[in-house]
């Protein structure tokens, strides 16, 4: 078994809802010597157990948005360097070693750093088809703050460079998962959207936007080259945007109904 770099230098903070059947294998990809803070929301199976097996702080904070609780599990940290995960998420051995690399000062001058995300859907590592990202998740404390309640960001101020290596993203379980996630994702969002008074899209832009967005990551995007796994990630998540202006349009309708 090969040694893991050690990371001393390292903070890494996580925030987690009942995720007993993901976190270990996310806090087994991380460096040696890291401090791990777990900030809870009242999960009611083991994700607090498993947290402490692997010798993290856990704190507990009632959830609001996705923002305010990074920001207040990256307020905890206390190393110099923080590294911002999801309890779905691991690091790859490249990854993992570069980023004891970076926290030791070997190399590198940048206040943050982009790490390259890969989506693991239906047991595949997706190469095509908007399955790659590449978020900001490294960052020297004091450098950045999260901001948006949905799909939060972080923003830097200081040089932002990229790191080797990859950010392994294991999303969903099954399509069961995905297709619960995907209802209390576009629900939010179309209350969000509902809330600061966004309007629906243009009727034809609305209706088309499926066929588009397939069109985009199944063929433009290259997603057929991933196989069956490809073609359904491509299938499921065009309707994600027309979904969510759905549910705005029934929000509205209630509302004008009212």
């Amino acid at each position: 078994m090969t040694q893991k770099p050690t990371a001393p230098q390292l903070s890494v903070v996580l925030i987690t809802l009942n995720e007993e059947a993901r976190l270990a294998n996310c806090l087994e990809s991380l460096p040696s010597d890291c401090e791990i803070i777990v900030l809870d929301s009242s999960s009611t199976d083991r994700t607090v157990a498993i947290a402490r097996e692997y010798g993290a702080r856990v704190e507990a904070r009632d959830f609001d948005d996705f923002a305010a609780q990074k920001n207040a599990a990256v307020a905890l940290a206390t190393r110099p360097w923080v590294l911002s995960l999801d309890a779905d998420e691991v690091l790859s051995p490249e990854l993992q070693s570069a980023i004891a690399r970076i926290t030791a000062g070997q190399g590198g001058n940048a206040a943050a750093y982009r790490l390259t995300r890969r989506l693991v859907f239906q047991g595949r590592r997706l190469r095509f088809g908007k399955a790659v990202d590449h978020p900001i998740r490294l960052f020297s404390r004091g450098s950045g703050q999260f901001v948006s309640a949905i799909h939060e960001r972080l923003e830097i101020s200081g040089p932002i460079a990229n790191l080797p290596g990859e950010l392994l993203h294991y999303s969903y379980a099954d399509l069961t998962d995905y297709f619960s996630r995907f209802n209390r994702y576009t629900s939010r969002v179309a209350e969000n959207h509902f809330n600061k008074g966004h309007p629906m899209p243009f009727c034809v832009k609305h209706w088309l936007r499926p066929w588009t967005e397939f069109l985009y990551r199944y063929v433009f995007r290259l997603g057929f080259l991933d196989g069956y796994p490809g073609y359904t990630y491509a299938l499921v998540s065009s309707l994600y945007t027309y979904v969510k202006y759905a549910k705005l349009r029934e929000l509205q309708l209630r509302k004008s109904a009212s």
